[in-house]
């Protein structure tokens, strides 16, 4: 599937933040190549009879990270949350 125009610039503009979140949250001078990334994110909104939505979006690099990278860096944080909260406990 080809990518509009809008869809090509926002995601070069969100590989390009999540380089410079990580580079401002790393202190590796040198924290290698941003290879592959899922985001996901939670919007929340009223509609017009006052009643509250929520949606769920999943975004990956330029949507071509295959599902089994996508499975395996989000079952990789989901074992380090479960960590740090078993850590705190």
């Amino acid at each position: 599937m080809s990518r509009t125009p809008e869809q090509i610039a926002a995601d070069n503009a969100l590989t390009e933040a999540i380089d410079a979140v990580w580079r401002a949250y790393d202190d590796d001078p040198d924290p290698g190549l941003l290879l592959d990334y899922t985001i996901v994110a939670t919007r929340r909104g009223i509609d017009n009879d006052g009643d509250t939505w929520t949606s769920v979006g999943a975004f990956s690099r330029d949507d071509r990270v295959p599902v089994h990278v996508q499975m395996g860096l989000l079952l990789q944080r989901l074992t380090r949350l479960k960590q740090q909260l078993a850590d705190e406990d």
